[in-house]
């Protein structure tokens, strides 16, 4: 798959930004200051952008069952996307910071409910001030858009599956995007319990990325899922997680722009796997 599928550059974007089918999103967010990431888009962001909360619009209610960023119901992230002035036909283009690991989970949800239109700003902001491209600060905001979903059109995994699978012997590939020392369980600076799930296998999103925020080139993204030498075995499946269902999302993105299959989403991830006692871990 061509990476300009998923990516696009600040400069791609800024010569076509007068396109009138084009909503941009800022989804900067901190998981430590949950209000740094309204703030950095009052103190600039892309013309027009307007600013979408994880915690808030890309995640849904908590329960002592669930992760920390559960998926919205299909109908709340219907509203949103119409709230965000999304219609069918709209170019969506996201960006955060500059890993992209945020705007990342909202381009999957934007798949996940069938809207294929949407671009990833490679670099996040940090690529579009390179370029001294103008910011904004004042809020921004569109006419409401009429987005009809199509019903959960990716498919995702449960805690009760991936119980089973355990229990039953049954072999599965599951990615953990997380740094190592959080999947090792040496270091867990944000859930209360720190390990992984039994079989999981460590792939840090931030592997596939440069040092300024990019993804890596299509070559080196395509070496990086060599070395680890994963079979996937004849089903073609293998999933994704990390901590509560966002860095995996980007790591999903990754195997794409490397030509493989398509990693399925568990969305719950390791801060839902550590809500039930009795499920397994593993750490060091």
């Amino acid at each position: 798959m061509n990476n300009k599928k998923i990516l696009i550059t600040a400069k791609d974007l800024f010569k076509n930004y007068n396109n009138s089918k084009y909503i941009v999103i800022d989804t900067r967010f901190s998981l430590f200051d949950s209000s740094m990431g309204q703030n950095e888009y009052k103190a600039g962001h892309l013309p027009g952008a307007i600013y979408v909360n994880l915690d808030e619009d890309l995640a849904g209610n908590i329960n002592q069952y669930s992760g920390r960023h559960p998926l919205p119901s299909i109908d709340k992230l219907t509203q949103r996307f119409r709230d965000w002035g999304i219609s069918n036909n709209s170019q969506v283009i996201v960006y955060d910071a500059n890993n992209s690991a945020i705007a990342a989970r909202l381009w999957w949800l934007l798949k996940w409910l069938g809207h294929e239109d949407v671009f990833i700003l490679d670099g996040g902001i940090e690529s579009w001030k390179k370029e001294n491209y103008k910011l904004e600060t004042s809020p921004s905001s569109n006419d409401p858009g009429d987005f009809q979903a199509s019903r959960a059109t990716k498919k995702i995994w449960n805690s009760q599956l991936i119980e089973s699978w355990l229990r039953d012997d049954i072999p599965f590939v599951l990615l953990d995007a997380r740094e190592k020392s959080r999947f090792d369980g040496l270091n867990e600076p944000i859930d209360k319990i720190a390990g992984h799930i039994p079989m999981a296998i460590n792939v840090p999103f931030a592997d596939f990325l440069k040092p300024d925020g990019c993804w890596k080139n299509r070559d080196d993204i395509i070496k990086i899922w060599d070395e680890y030498n994963i079979d996937i075995g004849d089903s073609g499946e293998w999933g994704a997680s990390c901590g509560s269902g966002v860095t995996a999302c980007h790591l999903i993105i990754s195997a794409i722009l490397a030509g493989l299959p398509e990693p399925i989403l568990y969305p719950g991830s390791w801060s839902e796997w550590i809500t039930n006692s009795s499920r397994p871990i593993e750490n060091e």
